[in-house]
């Protein structure tokens, strides 16, 4: 299974460290949490939907997707044993 886990981050890792934050982090996972927050709000709840609280949402939600990431990116190189180049 650890040989699988290495060979699929390499495989992230090749495209680069600002694809990873932006795409997997901000986009991918601070989007879906946008929408099943928005999804939420709106049927579980039964809020209307504002736009200044559903702008300040969408930028909560990808700046804690970018941190995500960040913070996801450092612990696979860790794991993994990538020394960061200075």
């Amino acid at each position: 299974m650890r040989n699988r886990q290495r060979l699929k981050w390499e495989k992230k890792r090749q495209h680069g460290k600002w694809s990873f934050l932006v795409l997997r982090g901000a986009l991918r996972w601070g989007g879906i949490m946008f929408v099943l927050t928005m999804f939420t709000n709106f049927f579980g709840l039964h809020r209307r939907l504002h736009w200044d609280t559903s702008a300040s949402l969408l930028i909560a939600c990808l700046l804690i997707g970018y941190v995500w990431g960040l913070c996801i990116w450092h612990l696979n190189e860790g794991r993994f044993g990538y020394k960061a180049k200075q």
